[in-house]
């Protein structure tokens, strides 16, 4: 799905049509879904097997016209919402040939917002594969492993598994921890360090499993500075996590969210909440302090999956704490998707 010669046209009623990779055709054979599959043309450059010739406007001339054919054959008025993967210019191709293109990204919104319960089944298992490398990754952490190293086992058993591929490398060690977001490298862990870890795993049935994890390299126990980051990261995914309810605005979510020292405010992360499922979705829902007065008035829905975040970091200190939960919104509340339990040498043994 990365490459934008590959899409479908989905009619408001009937089976879909798809654009697939030449020779690929055969993929979608069986798909109750698929109406027709179309070897895809190439609106940039000549596509593999496309005999017509052409580049540039003649190719995108040529894919306009074709779509508009396709239209015609299902009795659409010419009215498009594009979800995604295609660009301005084939944009105005499209309105040149008579199409009117709509924004589609609020119609894919509404459709994946409530998931269903094959969904949550599918996510699941995701989560089970996500866990698994975890575990994987973190019976064979020890000083000298490198940071690629530690994130090839979360790769290697994605795939072992039946997973798609990874959405980011984000795995980090000692002082790469702080600031977050620095990918692994070919940093050696060392004793005592602190080794962070986002899955971002789009595993099997194409379903986004995103759990965080920091966890402590011995030998030896954590110092009291990494054990109080580890609580107050704790702490503040808890706090964020009780929040959750159905019918519970966005704007209140922001209002009473875990308000850190001021010491570690430089470092913390705006999004709190986020919506999963093919990958992260709507809603991006932000921390305290950050919501702005025009911004989304939606509440929190039974049958929404969402991830809460917590990092806890100062820009003046050495390390960082990365720790992230995935859930379902429930009638009752929320139920957790993820099991990974958290390291009770960096939290303590009363919980």
């Amino acid at each position: 799905m990365h490459s934008n010669l590959r899409m479908a046209l989905v009619p408001a009623e009937g089976g879909a049509v798809l654009f697939e990779y030449h020779g690929s055709e055969h993929l979608a054979a069986g798909l109750e879904t698929v109406a027709e599959v179309r070897a895809a043309k190439s609106r940039v450059w000549p596509a593999p097997g496309d005999r017509t010739g052409g580049v540039g406007e003649q190719a995108l001339r040529r894919w306009a016209h074709e779509i508009v054919s396709v239209l015609r054959n299902i009795g659409n008025d010419l009215r498009v919402a594009i979800d995604r993967h295609v660009d301005h210019f084939s944009a105005l191709a499209l309105g040149a040939a008579g199409v009117t293109v709509l924004p589609g990204q609020m119609l894919m919104r509404g459709a994946q917002t409530i998931k269903t319960l094959e969904e949550i089944a599918c996510m699941s298992v995701s989560i089970a594969v996500a866990e698994t490398a975890l575990f994987r990754m973190r019976d064979m952490l020890e000083p000298g492993r490198s940071e690629i190293e530690l994130w090839a086992m979360i790769e290697r058993t994605n795939v072992e598994m039946g997973g798609e591929y990874m959405d980011t490398r984000l795995l980090s060690s000692g002082a790469r921890t702080n600031p977050w977001y620095q990918e692994a490298s070919d940093r050696l862990v060392r004793p005592g360090d602190l080794v962070a870890v986002d899955t971002d795993m789009v595993g099997p049935f194409g379903y986004d499993a995103d759990i965080s994890r920091t966890f402590h390299c011995g030998p030896g126990r954590p110092s009291a500075e990494q054990r109080r980051l580890y609580r107050l990261a704790w702490d503040q995914l808890h706090h964020n996590l009780d929040l959750v309810r159905p019918g519970t605005g966005f704007a209140e979510l922001s209002e009473r969210a875990f308000a850190l020292p001021e010491e570690f405010l430089a470092r913390q992360f705006r999004m709190v909440w986020h919506g999963i499922g093919l990958c992260g979705q709507w809603p991006n829902i932000v921390g305290r302090g950050f919501h702005e007065p025009d911004g989304e008035a939606d509440v929190l829905q039974p049958g929404m999956t969402l991830c809460c975040e917590s990092y806890v970091a100062s820009e003046h200190g050495i390390e960082g704490v990365k720790l992230e939960q995935q859930f379902l919104v429930t009638e009752q509340g929320y139920q957790l998707l993820t099991t990974f339990p958290f390291e009770d040498d960096l939290l303590g043994h009363e919980i």
